[in-house]
């Protein structure tokens, strides 16, 4: 069932006795959960009427002897089951696989009175389990897997229009680019801008330049592109900035590499043909930042990419072991890099 609507139903006081929550999108299983709090039981309930448990640290049976409790002074209980990794293909951290016998016997004939939610916060459930096939004909199935680029910006673009906000589009792609279009981190941003915003409602790409930081690896990713373009002054000056910061060279070197390596992978797999979708389940890799490095990889050969990731592997191996100055370093590369002859640039 589609998460929004679920999310009305629960709203409306319709509730389900079981709900089986699968996924790992943070902002709408937060949602989720501040919902069915706000819903299902009075905030002067929550002491008699609400329990939450973790399946690596308690048995099924602990869970089950509560959701056939009678509620305390109210209509119903609400149980969150957390963290139910014995439907995953996971490991679980406890010893002794769970009995799941008097569990099946539960779901088959549940509390009326009780709102048993099982989160399942995992990517895949093991579709082979008996209960996983048992869940599924009686318990709410509620998608929260992490939304596709697109749902991410349709989703972000409502909530501001829904607060009667307007966005330029400048500035709306400002703020996908520097949340990685990740929902919970874009959602989280959004409260600064509308107080910024609130005197004329429109939120402009300046504002989000100034309220929303940028991380550590985009930071990486500006200073990746000044490396290529072989624009010494400005990647120096970016170097020096994130000292500043107190990043420690090694760290920063080492993401440097890793987003070369990325680069260098994405062009490769391109090449033979693959679909970026494909290339970001095989690398397990966000796929806002396959697109980002495809976007990249367009400027530059092949052989550029892999001098600058054979120069940043050296420049590792100086650090590790000692030699010369640690902050300087990196300034060699960058000079000896740019000195290795033009770069076959394909701009558009």
């Amino acid at each position: 069932m589609s998460f929004s609507t679920e999310l009305a139903k629960i709203k409306k006081k319709e509730f389900a006795p079981v709900y089986l929550v699968f996924g790992t999108e943070a902002y709408l299983i937060d949602t989720l959960r501040k919902t069915l709090m706000e819903n299902v039981i009075g905030p002067d309930e929550i002491d008699l009427n609400f329990s939450s448990f973790d399946m690596e640290e308690v048995s099924l049976g602990t869970v089950l002897a509560d959701a056939e409790s009678i509620p305390f002074f109210g209509e119903r209980r609400l149980i969150f089951m957390n963290r139910s990794v014995f439907l995953s293909t996971e490991k679980s951290k406890q010893k002794n696989d769970p009995d799941l016998a008097d569990f099946e016997h539960y779901l088959q004939q549940p509390s009326e009175s009780t709102v048993l939610v099982i989160y399942a916060p995992y990517e895949k459930l093991d579709q082979r389990k008996k209960i996983n096939k048992l869940l599924k004909k009686s318990a709410v199935l509620i998608d929260v897997q992490p939304l596709k680029e697109r749902d991410v910006q349709k989703y972000i673009r409502d909530t501001i229009n829904n607060e009667g906000y307007n966005i330029s589009p400048e500035a709306f792609e400002k703020l996908i680019q520097l949340t990685d279009a990740n929902l919970s981190t874009a959602i989280g941003e959004l409260p600064k801008l509308f107080l910024y915003a609130q005197e004329n409602r429109k939120i402009t790409v300046a504002a989000v330049e100034a309220l929303v930081p940028k991380s550590l690896e985009q930071n990486i990713f500006a200073l990746n592109e000044s490396v290529l373009k072989k624009d010494t002054a400005h990647a120096l000056s970016l170097y020096q900035d994130l000292l500043l910061q107190k990043e420690d060279p090694i760290k920063i070197n080492a993401i440097m590499a890793g987003q070369f390596r990325l680069l260098i992978q994405v062009q490769m797999l391109l090449k033979k043909g693959f679909q970026q979708s494909e290339i970001g389940k095989m690398l397990k890799v966000h796929p806002y930042r396959i697109k980002l490095a495809a976007q990249q990889i367009r400027k530059f050969d092949s052989k550029t990419l892999l001098s600058a990731y054979e120069g940043l592997i050296e420049t590792e191996y100086h650090l590790k072991t000692g030699q010369g100055d640690r902050k300087m370093q990196f300034e060699l590369f960058v000079l000896s890099f740019a000195n290795k002859g033009n770069s076959k640039k394909i701009f558009s």
